[in-house]
């Protein structure tokens, strides 16, 4: 049973990666045919897609599985991962001379507004459920609002910030571009078809996975669901290094995050026992506090230019990685 669980498991994450990144690959070239490629709504969209397997794999865990720690490890894991998974992007492709290695303006402030979001996690999980109205946490109708809310201030920043960009694709004949966007729409349609349900065989597996071996679904979440949920990210974030964009990549990361952290409204929503928090393992907040720790290093990096390289990789992304292979030790110690 053990090792019919691993292989679905490993099934469904190799179906993941790949529809992942025929969908994000397919809606870039909607988002260009649409002339929305660069602008607020296509990070938007962008950021949706690329956690799509974790807004299905949670709402899996918390409904179908009744798991509550293997949904709030899904999300707090994944934002983890997904800290580490640039770092480590940034040890192994950025340069000097090809990449800055820091944050732009636009990620700054998304960054500030993820630790806002994760903070307000974390007191809910302190606060286990006790506040509360039909079933959903105060602290989660917190959680949307501010996500919302977000997103006008980010929508405001970047409209003022950047000039509007023409449409694209001007010298296609409307045919073309209509018979373009109907293909592309089925093909995203079947990628995103492809990852829920992969993603609902991840949160299942991943549940027997820690009934059997006894890790816990607090640390399976957040480490082996957290990895195959974040295949996405992985693809796009990979993308945009290897164009030298180390802003762009941060970008994709902190805007994934930050949805990520809004999913658990929906998931808290879902979850009609009660609060999802309510029975949140204490070594959650080990996670939520990682994550601000991962996030306010790149801001410390970002703000104070540190540039030292040691043997040619980059400090502040090696320091990253240790921090959360420390981070993720000690969840499995204290399981």
């Amino acid at each position: 049973m053990a090792t019919l669980s691993w292989l679905f498991f490993l099934l469904a994450a190799v179906c993941v990666l790949y529809a992942g990144r025929k969908l994000t690959q397919h809606s870039e070239e909607l988002a260009e045919q649409t002339g929305l490629a660069h602008g607020f709504i296509g990070v938007i969209l962008l950021g949706f897609i690329t956690s799509l397997p974790e807004l299905v794999s949670t709402i899996g865990a918390s409904t179908l599985v009744h798991s509550p720690n293997l949904a709030l490890g899904n999300i707090f894991g994944s934002n983890s991962c997904n800290l580490a998974i640039l770092a480590m992007l940034g040890i192994v492709n950025l340069s000097p001379e090809k990449c800055r290695y820091s944050l732009n303006n636009d990620n700054l402030l998304t960054a500030f507004l993820s630790l806002i979001m994760v903070g307000l996690a974390s007191l809910a999980i302190l606060m286990h459920g006790r506040w509360q109205a039909a079933h959903l946490d105060y602290f989660s109708l917190a959680i949307g609002a501010t996500y919302l809310g977000g997103l006008k201030i980010l929508y405001n920043f970047q409209r003022n910030q950047s000039p509007a960009n023409d449409c694209a694709n001007v010298n296609l004949d409307f045919e073309t571009r209509q018979q373009t966007k109907n293909q592309l729409k089925g093909k995203i349609f079947s990628a995103a078809a492809i990852i829920v349900i992969a993603s609902l065989v991840l949160s299942y597996t991943a549940g027997q996975i820690a009934r059997s071996t006894g890790w816990g679904s607090t640390f399976v979440g957040n480490f082996f669901l957290a990895i195959a949920t974040s295949l996405p990210e992985m693809v796009v974030t990979y993308s945009a290094v290897r164009l030298g964009s180390f802003a762009l990549a941060a970008g994709n990361i902190f805007g994934s995050n930050i949805f990520n952290i809004a999913i658990l409204t929906i998931a808290d929503l879902s979850y009609f026992p009660g609060s999802i928090y309510a029975n949140a393992h204490v070594s959650q907040i080990l996670v939520t506090l990682l994550v601000i720790l991962l996030s306010s290093i790149y801001i410390f990096f970002s703000l104070y230019g540190v540039k030292r390289r040691l043997l040619g990789f980059n400090l502040g992304a090696m320091f990253i990685l240790a921090i959360y292979a420390l981070g993720m030790y000690a969840l499995f110690i204290i399981q």
